[in-house]
């Protein structure tokens, strides 16, 4: 849901989902297809550049108290990506994404940021 003129009211309030945040501010991995191909573009770049860049500091390893060195779960994901093989910039971006994840997290839920938070599964598998 893209609110009047390009800009949301109520913050998170306006979105269903973190993936529509993710989408709004640009930061969706794209994908191209046509026909039996399918590209992977980098992210969509639709929304606040200014937003965007803001997010990528904050996870950028050069910045003083950034994600990467004091949240937990971003580290490990940066580090998870880079063993993978994965360039620098994609993990950066990676780790941009999963930080406005975790923003909108908390705001939907109304809970504090808890750096050893273990996600709750179900206990009966779905089918």
């Amino acid at each position: 849901m893209k609110p009047p003129h390009g800009r949301p009211r109520n913050g998170f309030q306006d979105f269903q989902s973190a993936k529509a945040v993710s989408k709004f501010i640009g930061l969706a991995p794209t994908t191209f297809q046509s026909g039996k191909m399918n590209t992977h573009r980098g992210i969509c770049r639709t929304g606040d550049s200014h937003l965007r860049s803001m997010l990528y500091v904050a996870g950028c390893g050069a910045a003083r108290r950034s994600a990467i060195r004091c949240n937990k779960a971003c580290r490990e994901f940066y580090q998870r990506l880079k063993a993978a093989g994965k360039p620098s910039k994609l993990a950066l971006i990676a780790v941009a994404n999963k930080l406005l994840r975790q923003a909108f997290a908390l705001v939907r839920f109304g809970e504090d940021f808890n750096d050893n938070y273990q996600p709750k599964f179900r206990s009966a598998p779905c089918i």
